[in-house]
């Protein structure tokens, strides 16, 4: 029971002096642009690669069928992880399951626990990291064990306000008290409230960790599907626990909105940024739809292009917009955050 660890791994990041210089040549960069035809042309290729996405994304949720296109809303994202994988037969979802709950017990007792309990014993836990996975068993068990490890080390299931009491009071970040119009929770970042130069990293990484949890606290995680299909049946899956929508879908995702308004350098934090992504990525994989950057200023393009390589295919879910945006596509009206609505 010692002290947490820091959140992030020396071997996965290159040292602070770096990720410092590269900050400052990318926001000079930036500077050096200014406000002409080059970066107005960077936006309008960024727009082009956002338009391409959204129309492919609709390509893929027509060609779904049953209870899982049901989860699909034209250009909002989905509920579901993994959708293609999620319409696997019964017969090969268990196998995959049994190839990977085989994987963990060879791995001994050692392995430390999720949320209390075994994770070979969790069927539901194993087929969220084969969805993310695409179903791809070695995958999935190398992901799941690093997820694992992670979280005896940070001591994720003791984490607290208590723990970073000065970074809540500022309210940089807050789970919002409406779902989105697909019934998805949402977590809400202000970027302006976040200080590079007082915050704590290990602090801001632990608050991070809390909100990220409590966001799982409000979301499903369905079995893997069965040969049959019953009240209570989505697609096949039984739903047990956690989130569903109005419309009675099930609902695994969440929806991430980084209000990014008065971006400055101040905010521009790419240890923060790195470690974020590996949260995404590493620990809580699948769990969000959507990552809407709201009001971007230009300077932020240079601070993104730092930021999206770490993202790896997870970069898709990355979408610029603007306020007015959010809440009249993603809310009802009057219920989308507050700070949005002001403007």
């Amino acid at each position: 029971d010692g002290p947490a660890r820091s959140p992030i791994a020396s071997s996965a990041l290159p040292s602070r002096s770096r990720l410092l210089a590269a900050t400052d040549a990318s926001l000079g960069a930036s500077a050096l642009v200014g406000s002409g035809a080059s970066l107005a042309a960077a936006l309008a290729a960024g727009a082009g690669v956002v338009t391409g996405r959204r129309q492919r994304q609709r390509k893929r949720g027509r060609s779904l069928a049953g209870g899982v296109a049901r989860a699909s809303l034209p250009g909002l994202g989905t509920r579901h992880i993994g959708e293609d994988e999620a319409l696997c037969d019964p017969d090969t979802a268990a196998r995959s399951i049994e190839q990977l709950r085989t994987e963990l017990l060879r791995a001994g007792t050692s392995l430390p626990l999720w949320r209390g309990r075994p994770a070979a014993e969790d069927d539901r836990l194993l087929w969220w990291f084969l969805r993310d996975r695409r179903l791809d068993v070695t995958e999935a068990f190398q992901k799941l064990t690093h997820c694992l490890k992670w979280r005896r080390s940070f001591r994720v299931d003791y984490l607290g306000p208590e723990n970073f009491g000065k970074e809540l009071r500022s309210r940089k970040a807050y789970v919002h008290t409406n779902n989105d119009v697909c019934g998805r929770p949402v977590l809400v970042v202000i970027a302006e409230r976040h200080n590079l130069m007082e915050r704590r990293l290990t602090e801001s990484c632990q608050m991070c960790t809390w909100f990220m949890e409590r966001t799982m606290d409000k979301l499903s995680t369905v079995p893997p599907p069965s040969s049959g299909e019953s009240d209570g049946d989505v697609g096949g899956h039984h739903v047990e626990d956690g989130g569903a929508s109005e419309d009675g879908e099930v609902v695994e995702q969440a929806l991430g909105i980084i209000d990014l308004k008065n971006f400055s350098p101040l905010q521009a934090d790419l240890e923060f940024a790195t470690f974020l992504v590996q949260a995404l990525h590493d620990y809580y994989p699948g769990r969000f739809a959507r990552i809407l950057l709201v009001d971007s200023p230009s300077i932020f393009v240079s601070f993104w292009e730092n930021v999206r390589p770490l993202l790896h295919r997870y970069a898709s879910l990355a979408d610029f917009v603007t306020a007015d945006e959010v809440c009249s596509r993603y809310f009802e009206p009057g219920t989308a955050p507050t700070e949005l609505q002001r403007r």
